[in-house]
């Protein structure tokens, strides 16, 4: 690394941590504390005011920041296509403006070059939401959530079952958040349960942000049998191509093509109601093969359909 992108990455360090030792700049930069130490002079020279605590480090002085970086045309893209994606794919709000504006930003400091390959790449490249709503980044739940968990509180939610249709009310110690299978989806701990478990914001009913406060315990989830139900279906050739584009977020493996065209598929569930919905959905095109508890299931709400469209 040469010496200007080495001053480079000290500005960046010093932009991000209070303090930095000389020591740990030599182990990042493999070089020794004299070159360090002839660095943050060199530094000083041009107007960083660099602040030496002894026996502490190097630290920028309080108030003082860096100006704008300028960005290579790879950082530019790479921007580019997350602020376009994050504008693409959310409703509009703050958050989404936010990110419109910052990227206006990003613009006025980019090199003409590199500007003109930014405005390039936009005129090719979009996107877009079909078949499911918009991240919602504004929703006073998410929101809620997020400074529940950096402050530590307990939050009482009403949470309503996906496979019994019930509502139970208790409390959670919220932990992370994470957008999973089209879903926000929050980890944390039951005191009801006195497990980790997942929540879908969705199914929070209501959400009460308490004073109470926690201390972040180190839980391990009980381990559920076999890591719950292996389910077996079998595909018909026709539809094996939509089946694998649109598959199901508990899929294990498939099996080599049978000879009819037909391809058999695994699945692991923790209870059949996460999965009947879908396999209904394929019609007359998919058998169930096991568990035989599903195949009766599956029986049973067909005869239901075929009564009530009779």
């Amino acid at each position: 690394m040469n010496r200007i992108d080495r001053l480079l990455g000290y500005l960046l360090i010093f932009q991000g941590r209070s303090l930095v030792r000389a020591q740990d700049l030599a182990r990042r930069f493999e070089i020794s504390e004299r070159t360090v130490y002839r660095d943050i002079e060199a530094l000083c020279e041009v107007g960083v005011p660099l602040v030496g605590m002894p026996g502490e480090g190097y630290q920028l002085m309080p108030g003082y920041y860096l100006p704008p970086i300028t960005f290579g045309e790879a950082e530019a893209r790479a921007l580019f296509l997350a602020v376009s994606m994050l504008t693409g794919l959310t409703e509009a709000g703050a958050t989404r403006q936010a990110a419109q504006s910052a990227m206006e930003k990003i613009r006025a400091v980019l090199p003409k070059v590199t500007l003109a390959q930014v405005e390039a790449l936009q005129t090719v490249l979009g996107f877009y939401t079909v078949g499911r709503p918009p991240l919602h980044l504004d929703d006073p739940k998410f929101l809620r959530l997020q400074q529940a968990i950096q402050q530590q509180r307990v939050v009482h939610i009403d949470y309503h079952a996906m496979h019994d249709n019930q509502v139970t009310a208790r409390d959670i110690e919220p932990l992370h958040l994470a957008f999973l299978d089209n879903a926000w989806v929050v980890t944390a701990y039951c005191r009801l349960r006195q497990d980790q478990r997942h929540f879908r914001l969705d199914r929070i009913d209501r959400l009460t942000v308490t004073t109470t406060t926690f201390t972040p315990r180190d839980v391990e989830p009980q381990q559920r049998p076999q890591e719950g139900i292996l389910v077996t279906a079998r595909f018909d050739g026709t539809i094996v191509r939509w089946v694998r584009e649109a598959q199901h977020f508990t899929f294990r493996r498939a099996e080599t093509s049978q000879s009819d065209g037909s391809t058999v598929m695994h699945y692991r569930v923790h209870t059949f109601g996460q999965i009947s919905s879908w396999l209904l959905s394929w019609g007359e095109q998919v058998e169930v093969l096991a568990p035989l508890e599903l195949r009766k299931q599956i029986l049973q709400t067909a005869l239901k359909m075929a009564e009530r469209h009779r």
